[in-house]
């Protein structure tokens, strides 16, 4: 099984150095995940797994700093975990990937913190902290997420209908 980690077009270091800690590489293993690619963006520097994560871990990890294609890593994985960017959290959540939301505390106005908590209570995804992310990922907290609804294009053609009748 795959895991799929975005930091978006910037860098979030901490968590780059989440993803590179034992607790973390053991909490993956220890679910059954063999495969981990992080996208780093500016963070890439930050990137140190353990020297030995395959043999003690089990787990092949892998860094870029961007991608050409993220949906492609997104389809192919088991996991994500972004940033709770707006773009990242929905592209996963379209996707039909179970979802690990890590709120970026170093932006200014919290607004990621916002909306995966919002996205959290509906049920469509996990929210974690950097600090935290083992442990998540350990406890299962991606599983038995809901669905995240298909949008419903007809109200917007009824409206177009409406406004061009002649």
């Amino acid at each position: 099984m795959s895991v799929y980690v975005t930091v978006g077009s910037t860098g979030f270091d901490a968590l780059v150095q989440a993803v590179c800690a034992p607790e973390f590489m053991r909490a993956l293993g220890g679910r059954g995940f063999w495969r981990l690619v992080v996208q780093c963006g500016a963070s890439l520097a930050r990137f140190e797994p353990p020297p030995a994560v395959r043999e003690e871990f089990g787990v092949t990890a892998t860094a870029l700093a961007y991608v050409d294609r993220p949906q492609w890593h997104i389809e192919q994985a088991d996991l994500v975990i972004c940033h709770a960017g707006a773009g990242s959290i929905l592209d996963a959540l379209r996707a039909g990937k179970p979802t690990i939301a890590v709120p970026n505390r170093a932006l200014a106005d919290d607004h990621q913190r916002e909306l995966a908590r919002e996205l959290a209570r509906g049920g469509y995804l996990a929210v974690a902290e950097p600090e935290d992310l083992a442990q998540a990922v350990s406890a299962g907290a991606y599983a038995g997420l809901q669905p995240y609804p298909r949008a419903d294009p007809r109200p917007i053609g009824d409206i177009l209908d409406e406004e061009t009748a002649l």
